[in-house]
């Protein structure tokens, strides 16, 4: 019968010497990848100091197989000490000590590389499925990087009017030829497609220059709304293009990809980022790898990274700040952990408003690492063991006292960072975010009768769900089916669910404990610690929510509800879901990575079967597997590059989901998991 895995991290092995050798390789596969499943959310260090191992003095230890009694012996021959264990529990006659060396860098599982380069490619391939001007509000963005590069500045609301040349050629999407197929569903009504229109030839498209230049246009339209956001995106973008030589002669979709290219690699980062706080969580293995790949089963959130947006950036720097806080629920109180959460809070702020919700998650983490740190020494006491030295004032202050200084810092720093562009606009406008128009523009969003909350709770329900999972028009169609969005809404709010649940469940009562033992603080600590990695995507929802309700109560409209607004939480989503994954599949844990790319695949499938079928197929033809070489060639007809690099892209991002589905089934099959994705540290 096989042993048990035991799901505790850096719990000392159970068998030992030539009695544990016919269970090791069968356990392996379970260790890391269902480690702190059931143990309490903890600091990241080793497990001395939550199960404190006293040396034992023996005679030196022999490298044979442990005897069932110690046979003295006059004159002990001194042997070298033995390597340390798997674990980070040290050896019996071992000095405790030699647990808590500093363990070295860990390396990135080459999966999660992997991973990385997918997300990487997935982001190029959409940008050429979405033709330029194709993403949000793109020809808004694109001129504030155009006006910043000829001395624009930043105006006051109203008065940023599009430049001449960003409208000459996006007109034809906001109000021209393509504006009822692009916006309003026109294919059904008899609209071409894109695979219809003839584009102007590569070679004769012009830079935004030669198209008018800089001029605003004079012919009454709204404003420029963007003025409303800070300028960082749209600053760095501007000195990219200014940084490249002779950029201002380029083709205008060429430079607008250049900007694509620009959010692409901000957005890059975030299957790292997920895997790095699935760590710090607590997760290890299979399911911070599981982790990583979230990002890839949200095509909604491919086509805001792939097209140029001031979203790439707040999305990044909630994630990283998700990152130190997964620490920081756990136990990590340093002063030095709360200044790399203040960096990424100040440049969230310097995104969009929806930061303002973060200092709320910043202080909700100290909250729940003060009381898992004070649960943790008061088992200690209660255990009789002492603290490692020098715990105390690293992770959780002077005698356990509330973390209000490195909690200041977080918040104190972000608003050093960001903070004043809000000052500046209340000193000018009277309000931290002014009306970018400067008006109440007419809407064109329908009706939302009868007018009554229950008339516009289900609207913005359903529309908020429907666009997180696949925002892939403007607004729809294209969009997934109902059946796939209700699917994944479903699995993915039971698996943090399950993951919520669970933690409370398995919040340790040891016996024996005192009375005045704060066993609440554990399961609370459990409780909390998922829900303030949750935090950002719920306070979101909530911000976008209100402002939908007020605008409802002025226009009976649905206005506002985009999914993409909770984006940026996307880190911890992925992390609290891979936790409720791994509960569900217990020993089985190694399949989570297969499953989340399986995932990733079908809804990444069926968001491109529904892009491609609406954008880049005549009226009255429906995609089938030898429709895709009449797809590939209408997209590179419109593409800034050449047809080649269209076709290089697409191949490449198949080749790639091949090879990262094929290094995750192959060692689950073989009821083992690779030594790269479950080592603590690299290997020598």
């Amino acid at each position: 019968m096989t042993e048990k895995p035991d799901l505790r991290e850096d719990q000392p092995r159970r068998s030992g010497g030539l009695a544990g050798a016919g269970t090791e390789e069968a356990t392996t596969a379970f260790r890391e990848e269902s480690a702190d499943l059931d143990a309490p959310p903890g600091p990241d260090v080793p497990a001395a100091r939550a199960t404190p191992v006293p040396a034992i003095p023996v005679p030196a230890p022999s490298a044979g197989p442990v005897a069932s009694a110690p046979t003295p012996t006059p004159t002990p021959t001194p042997t070298p000490t033995p390597p340390a264990p798997a674990s980070d529990v040290p050896a019996p006659g071992v000095a405790a000590s030699a647990a808590r060396s500093p363990r070295r860098p860990r390396r990135v599982p080459v999966i999660v590389l992997l991973i990385t380069a997918l997300h990487v490619a997935l982001l190029v391939t959409y940008s050429f499925v979405y033709t330029t001007w194709a993403g949000y509000d793109e020809a808004q963005h694109v001129d504030m990087v155009y006006g910043l590069q000829h001395g624009a500045g930043w105006p006051a609301p109203g008065e940023k009017m599009i430049a001449t040349g960003v409208a000459a050629t996006s007109d034809d999407f906001d109000r021209g030829r393509f504006q009822d197929m692009f916006q309003s569903g026109g294919k059904r009504r008899g609209s071409p497609s894109f695979a219809e229109i003839a584009p102007t030839p590569r070679d004769a498209r012009q830079s935004f220059d030669e198209l008018g230049g800089p001029t605003p246009v004079d012919d009454g339209r709204l404003s420029n709304q963007m003025i409303q956001h800070p300028p960082l995106v749209y600053a760095i973008g501007a000195g990219l293009l200014e940084a490249l030589p002779g950029s201002e002669n380029w083709a205008y979709d060429q430079q607008v990809l250049v900007l694509r290219l620009l959010n692409i690699l901000i957005v890059a980062p975030l299957p790292l980022l997920a895997w790095a706080a699935a760590r710090r969580f607590g997760l290890r293995g299979p399911l911070a790898t599981a982790a990583a790949a979230l990002p890839l089963a949200i095509p909604g959130f491919t086509r805001v990274g792939a097209t140029f947006n001031n979203d790439g950036i707040l999305i990044l720097a909630t994630g990283a700040l998700t990152v130190v806080l997964a620490g920081v629920v756990r136990g990590d109180l340093r002063r030095r952990t709360a200044l790399w959460a203040g960096v990424w809070f100040g440049v969230a702020m310097l995104s969009k408003a929806f930061a303002f919700a973060l200092p709320f998650t910043i202080a909700a983490a100290y909250l729940v690492g003060w009381l898992h740190t004070r649960r943790a020494r008061t088992s200690a006491a209660t255990a009789g063991s002492e603290p490692e030295p020098g715990a105390e004032s690293v992770r959780g202050g002077p005698r356990g006292r509330l973390p209000v200084l490195p909690a200041a810092i977080a918040v104190g720093l972000g608003l050093a960072i960001g903070g004043w562009w809000w000052v500046r606009n209340y000193l000018l406008y009277d309000a931290l975010q002014p009306n970018g128009w400067a008006t109440n523009p007419p809407r064109r969003e329908p009706l939302l009768l009868p007018d009554s909350f229950l008339t516009w709770f289900w609207y913005f329900v359903r529309t908020m769900i429907s666009r997180f999972w696949g925002g892939l028009g403007m607004f729809e169609p294209p969009q997934l089916s109902p059946v796939t969005i209700v699917a994944a809404t479903v699995v993915t709010t039971a698996l943090c669910a399950l993951a919520v649940i669970t933690a409370v469940r398995r919040a340790p009562s040891p016996a024996g404990t005192p009375a005045g033992t704060p066993g609440w603080q554990a399961r609370l600590a459990r409780l909390a610690a998922p829900l303030v990695l949750l935090t950002p995507v719920a306070f979101a929802y909530l911000m976008v929510g209100q402002r939908s309700w007020a605008e409802y109560e002025r226009y009976t409209r649905g206005i506002a509800v985009q999914g993409r607004y909770l984006y940026l939480g996307i880190v911890g989503l992925a992390v609290v879901a891979v936790a409720g994954l791994g509960r569900l599949l217990g020993a089985r844990a190694r399949w989570a990575p297969v499953l989340m790319l399986v995932g990733g695949l079908v809804m990444q499938a069926l968001a491109l079967l529904a892009v491609c079928s609406y954008y880049w197929l005549p009226r009255q033809v429906s995609f089938t597997p030898a429709r895709i070489p009449d797809v590939v060639a209408a997209i590179s007809r419109w593409a800034p590059l050449p047809v080649g690099v269209t076709i290089t892209v697409v191949v490449g991002t198949a080749l790639l989901w091949i090879i990262a589905l094929a290094l995750t089934l192959i060692p689950a099959l073989r009821h083992r998991t690779p030594a790269d994705a479950t080592a603590d540290t690299p290997a020598s």
